[in-house]
C-alpha cells in the first residue's frame, strides 16, 4: 500500500478524495453522493476510483442502486470520520483565541429536554451569534461523541467514567405520575391501603431502567418509609413515549419534573404522593475538548444552565 504522506500523486489525510469516500458511504450509492457533493456522477466515481488505486486496495463493491463497503472499506472510512472529527475540533478551537462563534456545532440530548431547555438555550446563542450553524440530535442514548462528530451533549444521571470533560449544569427530579382517571380508584393517601394500591399499578419504564424498579414512599408514619418494587408493565424508549401512555391512563411512572410540569398544571397527570421528592438527578454538558473550549461550546453550556434554572418546578 502506497504511503498517504508521500508527494506527488498522493493523497493527504484532508484531500477531497477522503472526504468525497465519507460522503458516497453514508449517502449509500454514487448518485446521492453527487447529487450531496453538486458533482456529476462520473466525477464521483472517478474519485473512488483513483482513492481505491492510489490506496492499492478495494474499498466498496459498487452495483447500478447499491454500494457495500469491503471490509478494508469499513476500517478505511472509520478512520476517515476520525480524522474529519479532529480535523473539525481543531477549527472550532480556535474560537477559544478570541474568534466569534460560526459555523457548525452539533448538540445532542434526551427528547424530554429539547422543547423546554435546548431550543430556548440555542434560540438565545443564535440572537447573539447568528452565523452559527446548529444541528441537534434528540437521542435518549448516550452517542459517540467522537465517531458521531458531536461538538456538545446534554447528557441526565449518574456519567459513566470516561476520557470526556464534564461539568454540572444543573438538575431535576423525578415524580411518580398517573392519569387523572386512575386516582379516581385510589385509597385515601394517608391509609395503609394507598401504598398496596400503588404496588398494584403497571408500571411503564423507560429501556434503561432495571428490570426491577424499587421507590420509596412516605406511610401514615411520617418517620417511616415503605419500599416498592415495581416490575415493568412494557416499556418505552422515550420519556415522551411513557408521559403519553401515562396520560391514557395505562400505569404509573417516573417522570422528570421538566417534561411533565405542563401535565401537572393542567391536570393531564397528577403526583401519586405529593411528598415523594426522590434525590435529585444530575444534568451535566459533556464535551471532549481539553483546556481551548470553543467559544461557541460555552456559549450553549450557560444558556442551558440558565435555561434550567429559569425551568425550577
Amino acid at each position: 500500500m502506497k504511503s498517504l504522506f508521500s508527494n506527488g500523486e498522493q493523497i493527504t489525510v484532508l484531500s477531497t478524495l477522503p472526504l468525497n469516500f465519507v460522503t458516497i458511504v453514508e449517502a449509500g450509492s454514487i448518485t446521492r453522493a453527487a447529487d450531496e457533493l453538486d458533482l456529476a456522477k462520473s466525477a464521483v466515481s472517478q474519485s473512488l476510483k483513483k482513492l481505491e488505486a492510489q490506496l492499492g486496495i478495494k474499498l466498496a463493491v459498487r452495483t447500478t442502486r447499491h454500494l457495500s463497503l469491503t471490509p478494508a472499506g469499513e476500517r478505511y472510512y472509520r478512520r476517515c470520520k476520525e480524522l474529519l472529527a479532529l480535523a473539525k475540533q481543531a477549527a472550532t478551537e480556535m474560537e477559544a483565541y478570541g474568534a466569534i462563534p460560526s459555523g457548525p456545532i452539533k448538540i445532542t440530548a434526551p427528547h424530554a429536554l429539547i422543547a423546554p431547555i435546548i431550543a430556548p438555550a440555542i434560540a438565545k446563542v443564535m440572537r447573539q451569534f447568528p452565523k452559527l450553524e446548529p444541528t441537534v440530535i434528540a437521542d435518549d442514548a448516550r452517542l459517540d461523541l467522537i465517531a458521531e462528530g458531536i461538538d456538545l451533549a446534554i447528557s441526565v444521571g449518574v456519567l459513566p467514567v470516561s476520557n470526556l470533560r464534564a461539568q454540572k449544569v444543573g438538575s431535576l427530579r423525578d415524580i411518580l405520575c398517573v392519569a387523572p382517571s386512575l386516582m379516581a380508584y385510589a385509597p385515601r393517601s394517608d391509609t395503609p391501603e394507598f401504598t398496596k394500591w400503588v404496588q398494584g399499578l403497571p408500571y411503564i419504564a423507560h429501556v434503561r431502567e432495571p428490570s426491577a424498579v424499587i421507590h420509596t414512599i412516605p406511610t401514615t408514619d411520617h418517620m417511616k418509609t415503605a419500599t416498592l418494587k415495581f416490575h415493568p408493565s412494557f416499556c418505552c424508549n422515550t420519556l415522551d413515549a411513557i408521559a403519553a401512555c401515562t396520560r391514557e391512563g395505562l400505569g404509573v411512572a417516573l417522570l422528570p419534573d421538566i417534561s411533565v410540569v405542563q401535565d401537572i398544571e393542567d391536570g393531564s397527570l397528577v403526583r401519586l404522593c405529593e411528598q415523594l421528592l426522590p434525590d435529585p438527578t444530575p444534568i451535566h454538558a459533556v464535551h471532549t475538548y481539553d483546556a481551548l473550549v470553543p467559544r461557541s461550546v460555552k456559549e450553549v453550556i450557560e444558556a442551558v444552565r440558565a435555561a434550567l434554572r429559569g425551568r425550577a418546578f
